[in-house]
């Protein structure tokens, strides 16, 4: 029967939070989606970043200098591209998992809740580790465990938000990572660097979060009737969507992937372009990037939420994408051609605007083309975060074929290297408009 308030044209602008979610869905949650839910929902995935990213920054390279000074750098490289593999697999696998669950509890609460509790105890073993080996079992177990959580928190859009609320719920998600790196800082200059209370005290306050947004999400469990059967071949398939059956979801891929490498090659290589580059010793470098991060943090949190309302009240997502790649674009051409600090934080600061532009609609964008969003939202949504995180683990090996490009007497090129980062955002750009399933 179609509902009263559908029947005429001014009931559309006073659609029901539900409306648009699928069917499926709804029988799962039996609760709307309003200002509560997206809060508690944005906080939970700040508190799952907040348990894993100080650790990534700042904690871990501590506790790995204290176990081995001598090979510390190697012995870093070690841990977190061991982890990087972990977590590769871990989130589309996770998802699959929680896509499948019969749970009583539901399908995305018990891998929420499991997911943060097993990444804090994991913390506790690397945080405690009396040994480089040690560190590295807890800090793979660690990946999984925050897949697991992170897989069935973004499988919530798709799963929960309407299509008319994703781009502002999109630009809130796409905050997330900013706020939790900020305040992950400032927890650890009031735990301090020793013990086990800078990896804890974030990892705790993550934990909460997490579990107060499960607590809050109440989901009817998906019968076994209702669940694809699970088998073995499951777990390499879940690493898998064929781009020739599925070419939307291929290509908003493609183009996530193409504007983050280039955003690696920035990340990567801006403090040895500030001192090989422009001059600056190590000193003055750590000064210029503390400014450069707030620049850039507060550059993604406006790009974000401005771009993820304009996208809703316009109802079209891959125009925001096409803007923020050239942006994105336009600053790495900034920084290529800068011989000062200032041209450097300008380019920062365009980059760090189609960044937030990025992140605020690209969520929203591709929960509109998953292949299956009814019953395979969380492998769809956990393989394409592969797209963010595959470049952090290539751009190091394909940035010194750059770097090497006509440099005299030995010299890096970074000119080179900073033009072919808005060469790989130009190509993500034009890749987002064979996107056919959306706007």
């Amino acid at each position: 029967m179609t509902p009263p308030h559908a029947a005429t044209p001014d009931a559309e602008a006073h659609r029901p939070p539900t409306e648009g979610i699928p069917e499926r869905s709804l029988r799962r949650t039996g609760q709307p989606v309003g200002t509560t839910f997206i809060s508690l929902y944005i906080l939970a995935i700040i508190g799952l970043w907040l348990a894993v990213l100080p650790p990534t920054a700042v904690a871990l390279s501590l506790r790995v200098a204290e176990l081995d000074p001598e090979h510390k750098s190697s012995s870093l490289a070690l841990v977190t591209g061991v982890g990087a593999v972990f977590a590769l697999v871990a989130n589309p696998v996770c998802g699959r998992l929680s896509d499948a669950s019969v749970s009583r509890f539901g399908r995305r609460r018990p891998f929420m809740v499991g997911g943060v509790l097993l990444a804090t105890l994991s913390l506790v073993v690397v945080g405690s580790a009396p040994n480089i080996p040690t560190m590295l079992a807890g800090w793979c177990v660690l990946q999984i465990g925050v897949n697991a959580a992170l897989a069935a928190l973004i499988a919530v859009l798709p799963d929960r938000i309407p299509e008319h609320r994703r781009g502002r719920v999109s630009g809130l998600m796409g905050m997330t990572n900013q706020v939790a790196t900020v305040t992950g800082t400032f927890l650890i200059q009031l735990t301090g660097t020793h013990g086990l209370g800078m990896f804890l005290v974030p990892a705790l306050i993550g934990v909460v979060l997490v579990v107060v947004f499960a607590c809050h999400l109440r989901e009817v469990p998906q019968s076994r009737a209702e669940r694809r059967p699970l088998s073995w071949s499951d777990i390499p398939r879940s690493m898998w969507i064929n781009p020739l059956r599925h070419t939307d979801f291929a290509w908003a891929f493609l183009s996530r992937f193409l504007v983050w490498t280039g955003k690696a090659f920035l990340l990567t290589y801006k403090t040895y372009f500030l001192m090989d580059h422009l001059g600056y010793d190590a000193d003055d470098a750590a000064r210029i990037l503390s400014w450069t991060m707030l620049l850039l943090g507060i550059a993604i949190v406006v790009g974000s939420n401005v771009a993820g309302w304009l996208s809703d009240l316009l109802r079209r997502r891959k125009i925001f994408i096409g803007i923020a790649s050239l942006l994105f674009a336009a600053g790495m051409v900034v920084i290529a051609f800068s011989n000062s600090v200032t041209g450097f934080l300008i380019g920062v600061t365009i980059s760090g605007i189609g960044q937030g532009i990025y992140v605020g609609i690209d969520y929203a964008l591709v929960a509109s083309v998953l292949p299956d969003s009814k019953s395979e939202a969380a492998k769809g949504m956990g393989l394409f975060n592969v797209a963010n995180a595959l470049p952090q683990s290539i751009a190091p090996a394909v940035a010194p074929l750059f770097l090497a490009i006509g440099g005299a007497d030995g010299e890096d090129n970074y000119t080179a290297l900073y033009l072919a980062a808005a060469a790989f955002a130009l190509l993500g750009a034009v890749a987002v408009r064979f996107v056919r399933g959306a706007r």
